[in-house]
């Protein structure tokens, strides 16, 4: 039992990371399999850190994270009319902390892994480069400094679940052969380090140039940008602009003259914004997408149906998408069948009010099947040109920065997000149905539309800027849309009261797991903090 509580005791679980360091997945044979290796090496614990289900459209993130949970308290997916619809499911977020701290994708089963201890991986990761000779460093500095990129980026988003989290402290038994109990960090002095570390990542990309030695084993082992500096360039520039804007809101004066360091200096900060390109961007090309592996057969049809999040979102559809006829809306979704066989006339959303009966569900429109239902080829989305182009439209609203107009950036943006559905569509090899890529022209007459040209005050251009920016993350972005819409309170959607007492809302965050409050001491320093109702910092008042 002592063992038992020690295992799961945060300060001590991650030095499970030095035992299962490889990927699970087979990995495709131009890279170096870690699983065909007992020995960590910190190159193969960076392809294990990058081999995270919890980044992909995994069928356990989605159907127990994202759809059920983010994607029901925002909307981005249809909400189960329920006494019960607001409260958090305790296992499916007690597996996401675990997925963060310390390893557990090493089953065999590759469409049900979930995280990689992205923490545990890294810790090691750290332990083995302090031990190595010093003219050897060079030749692993890049694969720590990736690495600390994408733990961070993790870190920022596990805040935006929970506020304060164990960080500093966290992996102790690893790094200095200590068992102690990790000490929850203030979550904003938190992501101040997030934002300083990305800062500091960003400029040593920028004035560093790898060894031959570290050139080579890097591009070997990195299967999410091949190896290419400027890809983790721009993304940890982009990833540190999204941070920015997310503190914005309680921090402006910091956002602000960070964001304008980063807008007004493209050559030493490059984004992933598609340079430019909209209609005709690839997605595939510049964006950081996480791909499945080759061997991946699993869709998300069963985390769509078993808990019937396929129905199309009512106010997505009905109140955003179907009075400017958006082009996307053939993409997204299907107008679906009836039971007696015969197609329905149009797309139409199920009203949010209207329970969820198996018989009605076929009156209405559903998730598309090429897009979304049956395309094992869905990528994980790190970062994406549309996001960064509305974090720029926003940004040159309300602060009229230089480096570009809110206009430009707004309308590329939409652009950019009909060509991303697009690609989602395209790339799944197996289509239900035949459709071409909406062309300039229509897309062009479709930002004429009153509700999308943009015009109005300050406040009505931004409502834009951020119900697009939902509206493109849509199920499959479901954590960024929850935190964006905690955030700016876009869209104004409807929300309904549930009857629960004490849960009529959707929570501001996620409640500690069980196993935290258990057995970590360190817990009663949060444990006043740890309500549904508490805001997370960056939620303005």
């Amino acid at each position: 039992m002592i063992m038992k509580k020690i295992l799961i005791n945060i300060g001590c679980v991650l030095a499970l990371s030095a035992s299962m360091a490889g990927c699970s997945s087979q990995l495709d044979d131009y890279y170096v399999d870690p699983d065909k290796t007992t020995t960590p090496t910190i190159e193969k614990l960076f392809s294990a850190i990058l081999d995270n289900n919890r980044a992909r459209p995994n069928y356990s993130e989605m159907r127990t994270i994202q759809f059920p949970m983010c994607g029901a308290y925002c909307q981005t997916i249809a909400i189960q009319y329920t006494d019960d619809r607001y409260i958090q499911q305790a296992d499916p977020v007690k597996s996401l902390w675990n997925d963060y701290y310390r390893p557990s994708n090493q089953g065999t089963d590759i469409n049900y892994n979930t995280g990689n201890g992205v923490m545990a991986q890294y810790r090691t990761m750290q332990r083995l480069y302090s031990n190595l000779p010093l003219d050897e460093r060079p030749n692993f500095q890049i694969f720590m400094m990736a690495g600390k990129a994408l733990l961070l980026d993790q870190t920022a988003q596990m805040i935006d679940y929970f506020g304060d989290i164990p960080y500093t402290e966290a992996g102790s038994l690893d790094l200095t052969n200590t068992i102690s109990n990790a000490k929850f960090q203030d979550q904003k002095e938190l992501y101040d380090s997030v934002l300083i570390g990305l800062k500091d990542i960003a400029d040593w990309f920028t004035g560093t140039t790898p060894n031959a030695i570290a050139t080579a084993s890097f591009s070997a082992q990195d299967y999410l940008m091949k190896g290419s500096i400027d890809k983790w360039r721009r993304y940890v520039n982009s990833i540190r602009l999204r941070y920015l804007m997310r503190i914005s809101m309680v921090d402006e004066a910091r956002a602000r003259t960070e964001v304008q360091e980063i807008l007004a200096n493209p050559i030493l900060y490059p984004l992933v914004d598609g340079d430019g390109i909209g209609d005709n961007y690839n997605p595939g090309n510049t964006d950081i997408l996480l791909q499945q592996f080759t061997n991946y057969t699993n869709s998300l049809k069963d985390a769509f149906t078993e808990i019937r999040a396929q129905v199309a979102p009512d106010f997505m559809l009905n109140t955003v998408m179907k009075p400017v006829n958006d082009p996307r809306i053939p993409f997204m979704f299907d107008k679906n069948v009836r039971k007696d066989g015969t197609p329905n006339k149009d797309y139409a959303a199920m009203k949010a009010t209207e329970q969820r009966q198996a018989d009605s569900m076929y009156n209405y429109a559903s998730f598309d099947s090429t897009t979304y239902f049956l395309n094992t080829k869905l990528p994980g989305i790190y970062i994406s040109a549309p996001e960064v182009n509305f974090l720029k439209a926003e940004a040159f609203e309300r602060w009229g920065l230089t480096g570009g107009t809110a206009q430009q950036s707004y309308e590329l943006a939409i652009r950019q997000a009909i060509a991303f559905v697009y690609h989602l569509y395209n790339i799944n090899p197996n289509k239900y149905e035949s459709l071409t890529q909406p062309s300039t022209a229509t897309v062009s007459n479709f930002l004429t539309n009153a509700t999308m040209a943009y015009t109005g005050d300050s406040n009505t251009k931004l409502g834009k800027i951020w119900t697009q920016k939902w509206l493109f993350f849509g199920p499959l972005q479901s954590r960024q849309a929850w935190s964006e819409w905690r955030r700016t309170g876009f869209p104004q959607i409807t929300v309904i009261p549930a009857t629960r007492t004490g849960y009529e809302l959707p929570p501001n965050r996620f409640l500690y797991p069980a196993s935290e409050v258990a057995y970590n001491s360190s817990y009663e320093q949060v444990r006043a903090k740890d309500t549904r109702d508490a805001k997370i910092f960056w939620m303005k008042e």
